[in-house]
């Protein structure tokens, strides 16, 4: 039975992004059974957890490395990669409300998007990322261009975002497993 890896992308983002399907391809060719979450960035994310068995790999960018914090805190996987994870205590919570309620505004309307984006905000800030805690094996992973962005292994030239450096790290690391 081929191991799952769970690709998870960040915060208003798709896996039918280029830089998506090109992590998924290599994954493919490695011999993994790769699964496309698409997170519905409407909703809360701490509403999203989905179960994973041992064998199974996450992958999360950004927003979507919280969604896979909490999977991974209710589920031991094999490995979990939190790429770029966001730094979600940092954010003040009239920040993460602005920014959502900006994000979403265009495809909801603005009365919607306030009472959305308080919503989604609350949900952020109700989480206590806690990687020391998880029973999983997991790595931490940057943009080397991300300033204050603590991670064990930083990917050269790039920034937030998933790039395929980032990409070719991941599929190099979980040969070795």
């Amino acid at each position: 039975m081929k191991t799952k890896f769970y690709i998870i992308p960040g915060l208003g983002e798709s896996c039918q992004l280029a830089r998506y399907k090109y992590l998924e391809k290599i994954l493919v060719t490695k011999g993994y059974d790769v699964f496309c979450v698409e997170p519905d960035w409407y909703k809360p994310l701490s509403k999203q957890v989905f179960k994973v068995s041992k064998n199974d790999i996450i992958c999360g960018f950004s927003f979507g490395a919280v969604l896979a914090y909490l999977i991974t805190k209710k589920y031991k996987c094999k490995m979990t990669f939190f790429a770029s994870l966001s730094p979600i205590h940092k954010f003040s919570f009239k920040s993460l409300e602005k920014d959502f309620q900006k994000d979403v505004s265009g495809r909801v309307g603005k009365e919607k998007a306030i009472s959305l984006g308080t919503k989604l905000a609350r949900d952020i800030k109700n989480i206590d990322v806690s990687l020391e805690k998880l029973k999983t094996p997991y790595i931490t992973m940057s943009g080397g261009l991300e300033r204050g962005m603590p991670a064990k292994i930083r990917i050269p030239r790039t920034g937030h975002r998933m790039t395929r450096i980032y990409a070719d790290t991941i599929a190099k690391i979980v040969t070795d497993l």
